[in-house]
């Protein structure tokens, strides 16, 4: 323990390093240029997500046509087209 305190007193006694005096604003900057980049980050996903609903409208609608029927699935019936006896039936 002694040569921490021993240390630590040689650590008090130097002279503070220049550099240190500028540290604050350095760190500051910095965390200004991170706020930035995340609201430019937020306002840019914002964009991208109406361009994909407005290019998601604009293609459904451009599709068109008639819809077609649905027709009722029963897993026991004989016209079924996924039933694996059609799925494996070679048809020439």
């Amino acid at each position: 323990m002694h040569d921490l305190d021993l240390s630590l007193r040689r650590l008090s006694e130097m002279p503070v390093p220049p550099g240190l005096d500028t540290i604050d604003d350095a760190v500051f900057a910095g965390l200004v240029r991170v706020r930035q980049d995340a609201v430019s980050g937020r306002r840019l996903m914002g964009i991208a997500a109406a361009f994909a609903l407005v290019l998601g409208v604009a293609g459904g609608g451009l599709a068109g046509g008639t819809p077609a029927a649905a027709h009722p699935l029963s897993p026991f019936a004989a016209d079924n087209a996924l039933a694996p006896s059609t799925l494996l039936a070679v048809h020439p």
